[in-house]
């Protein structure tokens, strides 16, 4: 019941929205929520993929970004696709130019069960923003005997 109440709503927002012509980034986000609420992947990656794309990206708020990579590693958890990793971090980076305030504030006050998405995400984004110097004389090879079993 709760699945067929859930497409009644993303139905009547994707009408709705083009229905009136002009609808904003916040109800598209929420449409993209609401179809991975209903298990719709396919959906919920093409607004996503769509609102990430748009030319005009001076309009969207940092908490939209935020949002925005949220759903991008909810969707990899069902996927297992890493180019939305990627684009959960292109949308984490872009939330913290817009408003870095905003992002903090966002990403501080989720619900606990997705703090693993956003602990997961930002310690991508920091190991790909900071990666460390392997020094030259480093043997990269890793021999039976050196590695360690547990």
């Amino acid at each position: 019941m709760k699945r067929i109440r859930i497409s009644i709503i993303l139905a009547s927002l994707v009408l709705t929205a083009s229905c009136n012509g002009s609808h904003s980034i916040s109800e598209d986000v929420a449409t993209a929520e609401l179809a991975l609420a209903s298990d719709d992947v396919s959906a919920t990656r093409e607004i996503c993929d769509k609102l990430v794309g748009a030319s005009s990206k001076d309009n969207v708020s940092a908490t939209e970004w935020a949002r925005l990579s949220l759903l991008y590693m909810q969707l990899n958890d069902r996927t297992d696709d890493p180019e939305v990793v990627e684009l959960a971090a292109k949308c984490y980076r872009e939330a913290f130019t817009v408003n870095a305030d905003s992002a903090r504030m966002f990403y501080q006050n989720l619900p606990v069960e997705d703090d693993k998405y956003v602990m997961t995400l930002s310690s991508i984004v920091h190991s790909l923003d900071n990666p460390t110097d392997i020094p030259a004389d480093h043997d990269l090879d890793v021999t039976l005997d050196s590695a360690q079993t547990y």
